[in-house]
């Protein structure tokens, strides 16, 4: 019986044809395709996964999170992501599956590097709830896609038809993004400049842990870059950069064997005893006790039969 605290690393495989960057698929089909010890282990993939709820609840479980979902919620999981799927109860839905260079043609023009779809995937909720008319054009895009896949075509066109299928359906999830979120990122040098903040810090982090760093990359000064912060969501820069750091510790004392020390050292910190301080005070208590609740919680899981 496998481990329900270690960590399966999925690769984008698509059993039909490998080839394809796009693959859409029901819950049902995808249930078909492997045990039900598999789903209920912990899985990290190289791809994104974007799942729709027809019917039924589900609660699955994302970088610790727990993201209750029901009819016309839409749930995407990024690359590099620790995620654990629920059927502990009936529900049906599609999967969208993509490669990150399955937003792009194989011969990629001017127009689409300034699109740049894959920041409009970035910027998408984890969850999002859609009304009823977004949501039935959601489940006729995936179905059209889901044929477009099958067809006897060339895999360079059906490529490179879905490619275009998947910028519209992710340009309109963008678009339908709560009210708040659309008027701070449309045309907004605020959104923009903390994406480029995000994507230093998602690089630097391990290393990096002081707002100053991060204001000098910007060409800002760290009040600037803490009032951005604020603007974009609601905390400063010093406490996004700790949020960052330690859901990387979660992930590594929850999902390896590390010492506690090595843990420190891996995100940066010099000695271990500093390593514990910061994350007793984030957390509320050590890295040990936060790595034996969660051992606990995944086994009760696992033997209750909850997830399977």
């Amino acid at each position: 019986m496998p481990n329900p605290s270690e960590i399966t690393n999925v690769g984008y495989k698509p059993p039909s044809d490998a080839r394809l960057a796009v693959e859409v698929l029901s819950i049902q089909e995808l249930r078909n395709r492997a045990p039900a010890a598999h789903f209920a282990s912990l899985q990290r993939a190289d791809f994104y996964r974007l799942f729709g709820v027809l019917d039924g609840h589900t609660q699955p479980m994302v970088d610790f999170s727990d993201y209750p979902a029901q009819a016309r919620d839409w749930l995407l999981v990024r690359p590099g992501q620790v995620m654990r799927y629920d059927f502990s109860r009936p529900w049906t839905g599609w999967l969208l599956v993509f490669r990150p260079d399955g937003l792009f043609g194989s011969g990629r023009s001017q127009h689409a590097d300034e699109l740049n779809l894959l920041r409009h995937v970035e910027d998408l909720a984890c969850l999002r709830s859609l009304d009823r008319e977004q949501h039935d054009w959601m489940d006729r895009s995936l179905r059209q896609m889901q044929q477009d896949a099958a067809l006897s075509a060339d895999v360079s066109l059906r490529n490179e038809m879905l490619r275009l299928q998947l910028a519209s359906t992710l340009l309109r999830l963008s678009l339908w993004q709560a009210p708040e979120a659309a008027t701070l990122q449309s045309g907004s040098a605020t959104w923009s400049n903390f994406k480029r903040f995000g994507q230093k810090l998602e690089s630097d982090f391990a290393h990096q842990h002081q707002v100053q760093h991060y204001a000098n990359v910007l060409g800002m000064s760290e009040k600037s870059l803490s009032r951005m912060c604020v603007k974009a969501v609601g905390m400063s820069a010093k406490t996004y950069i700790g949020k960052r750091l330690v859901l990387e510790a979660k992930r590594l004392l929850a999902h390896t064997t590390m010492a506690v020390q090595t843990i420190g050292h891996e995100l940066g910190f010099d000695d271990a005893t500093n390593f514990v301080k910061f994350f007793r005070k984030e957390v509320g208590m050590t890295p040990l006790t936060f790595r034996d609740q969660s051992r606990k919680a995944d086994k009760n899981c696992w033997s209750s039969g909850v997830l399977g």
